[in-house]
């Protein structure tokens, strides 16, 4: 999965509202990739209009990684809180810390030793100073972790624009604005029936006959030379590798790569997934999915040129971002007995120190069914 563009600086649009805090400045959309991020701070949004935002350590206490997590419901007043460290407390008693006063002790999450629950208390402390400069500490024994504070009320107000919060009693930070939206209610979590799929330890081939036509005309079949796949000028395509006549295709060639040619994956009787490497880096690659239904195979479907992996009926996608702690995003798509549709992706964030991200940051959600009547 390439750099989405959500980790672009986009040009923010500004609300039609009379706001008395910081310009939103950020960057990226709350609902794609690693959200709307400013300074230290993020808000990612999924699908059903759950809202959640991180706060993490800035550069300067990066050796000592600790981050906060709000996740927000749409029309309820006070958030869900957590804070999560890199490094275990110690024996001590955790406690949270805002301008050097103390807002009690931590409530340890099961038995994971550097989880901790804020109480509702807890977390509107932090809320209520968001507006001005905050020290927000955790504190154990001698051992202190801090929270950055900038990009807060940026991220804060992004959030309240999102659901619809601001100029209302609910809103986060916007409560005196005095226009007011309507809050907005959740969306319904997609219902996805998934269909029955061949797994691994089916061990299903196609016919020595069928594979070889396939073989001989997938390249008649996709549009191998469209500018979504290889790109136009000095502009990369989601899937060069796909195509022989490209620069990147003859480079990896010459090294004599068993990765350039198509693979076939049956998924049922009567369909069948072609998959073909689409561009590989030194952390990351993805392959091309396309599915061909196999009385009529000339009409190839593309489902996605950002997959990793397959099996009984899932295609996957996992990609390092760069950063410290080498942060993730992922995406799922879930056949369905017609068409393979998105079931799942998200980010682990902002990371900040946090090996493979301190949290799971959805874009989208919803709720699987597989061919047996049980939820996954």
């Amino acid at each position: 999965m390439k750099m989405s563009a959500a980790l672009m600086m986009a040009t923010i649009g500004s609300l039609s509202l009379s706001l008395s805090l910081p310009a939103l400045a950020g960057y990226g959309t709350p609902s794609e990739g690693w959200g709307f991020v400013q300074d230290d701070w993020q808000v990612v949004c999924d699908n059903t209009r759950t809202c959640r935002v991180a706060g993490y350590s800035s550069d300067a206490s990066i050796d000592k990684p600790a981050s906060v997590l709000f996740t927000v419901s749409p029309k309820i007043a006070t958030p869900k809180a957590q804070i999560q460290l890199a490094s275990k407390a110690s024996k001590d008693k955790a406690e949270l810390w805002l301008n050097n006063k103390n807002y009690g002790t931590l409530q340890p999450v099961g038995s994971y030793p550097a989880l901790y629950d804020l109480s509702a208390k807890q977390t509107q402390a932090i809320i209520d100073k968001a507006r001005i400069t905050n020290k927000i500490e955790v504190r154990a024994g001698n051992n202190r972790w801090r929270i950055s504070d900038k990009g807060i009320s940026s991220v804060l107000l992004k959030l309240d624009d999102v659901q619809g919060r601001v100029g209302t009693s609910i809103a986060l930070i916007s409560k005196n604005q005095r226009n007011q939206q309507t809050p907005k209610a959740a969306l319904p979590i997609p219902t996805i029936n998934k269909a029955f799929a061949y797994s691994a330890k089916d061990k299903k081939t196609l016919t020595p006959s069928k594979l070889k036509y396939f073989q001989q005309n997938i390249n008649k079949w996709v549009d191998i030379d469209s500018k979504q796949l290889i790109g136009s000028g000095n502009t990369m395509g989601d899937c060069e590798l796909v195509n022989p006549k490209t620069e990147t295709y003859q480079r990896m060639s010459e090294y004599g790569s068993t990765m350039l040619g198509w693979d076939f994956i049956p998924v049922d009787k009567a369909h069948t997934l072609a998959t073909h490497l689409c561009w590989s880096g030194p952390y990351n690659s993805s392959t091309g999915y396309w599915l061909i239904n196999n009385d009529k195979p000339s009409n190839p479907m593309l489902i996605t040129t950002a997959g990793n992996e397959y099996d009984a009926g899932d295609i996957r996608a996992a990609n390092k971002d760069r950063g410290i702690g080498d942060c993730w995003n992922s995406a799922t798509w879930t056949w369905n007995g017609k068409t393979f549709v998105k079931s799942a992706e998200a980010s682990t964030g902002l990371c900040r120190g946090f090996a493979g991200g301190a949290w799971d940051l959805p874009t989208y959600v919803s709720k699987v069914i597989d061919s047996n009547g049980k939820a996954q």
